[in-house]
């Protein structure tokens, strides 16, 4: 499949001067812009900006959060493990808003457990008998 492409970087080279690599290469880096986009089958997103290319490669809002900062709004995380944010009493955060979960290393009269805040407060999850198989 042919690609047509224009380079510009904002120089005009007058009649008669020698276009070379070098040449180029001191003008600084380049502005890239495909005329057609390639298609997504050719291994392209098939759009022109990354907002389009996002939309089109089915990645939705995720896919531009930070690492450290993800908000999942709807959906399911399975098929993993989840840790908990660890903290002792006295190191535990607000409880707004309602449905956090933490687990607390001495928030059940000095034992650990998980808590669950209802938005004012931080609760203790009961915790059953050990696991057997």
């Amino acid at each position: 499949m042919a690609i047509t492409a224009s380079v510009t970087r904002g120089y005009t080279f007058a009649t008669g001067v020698e276009v070379t690599a070098a040449a180029l290469n001191e003008l600084g880096t380049p502005v890239v812009t495909v005329a057609t986009p390639i298609p997504i089958a050719d291994g392209g997103t098939n759009a022109t900006s990354a907002g389009a290319a996002r939309t089109n490669l089915g990645l939705g809002t995720l896919a531009t959060q930070a690492s450290n900062a993800v908000a999942i709004t709807g959906g399911a995380i399975s098929g993993t493990i989840m840790t908990l944010p660890s903290y002792a009493v006295s190191g535990v955060p607000s409880a707004s808003p309602a449905g956090q979960l933490i687990y607390v290393t001495d928030g059940n009269a000095g034992a650990a457990t998980v808590a669950c805040s209802d938005g004012s407060a931080w609760k203790v999850v009961a915790l059953g008998s050990t696991i057997s198989t």
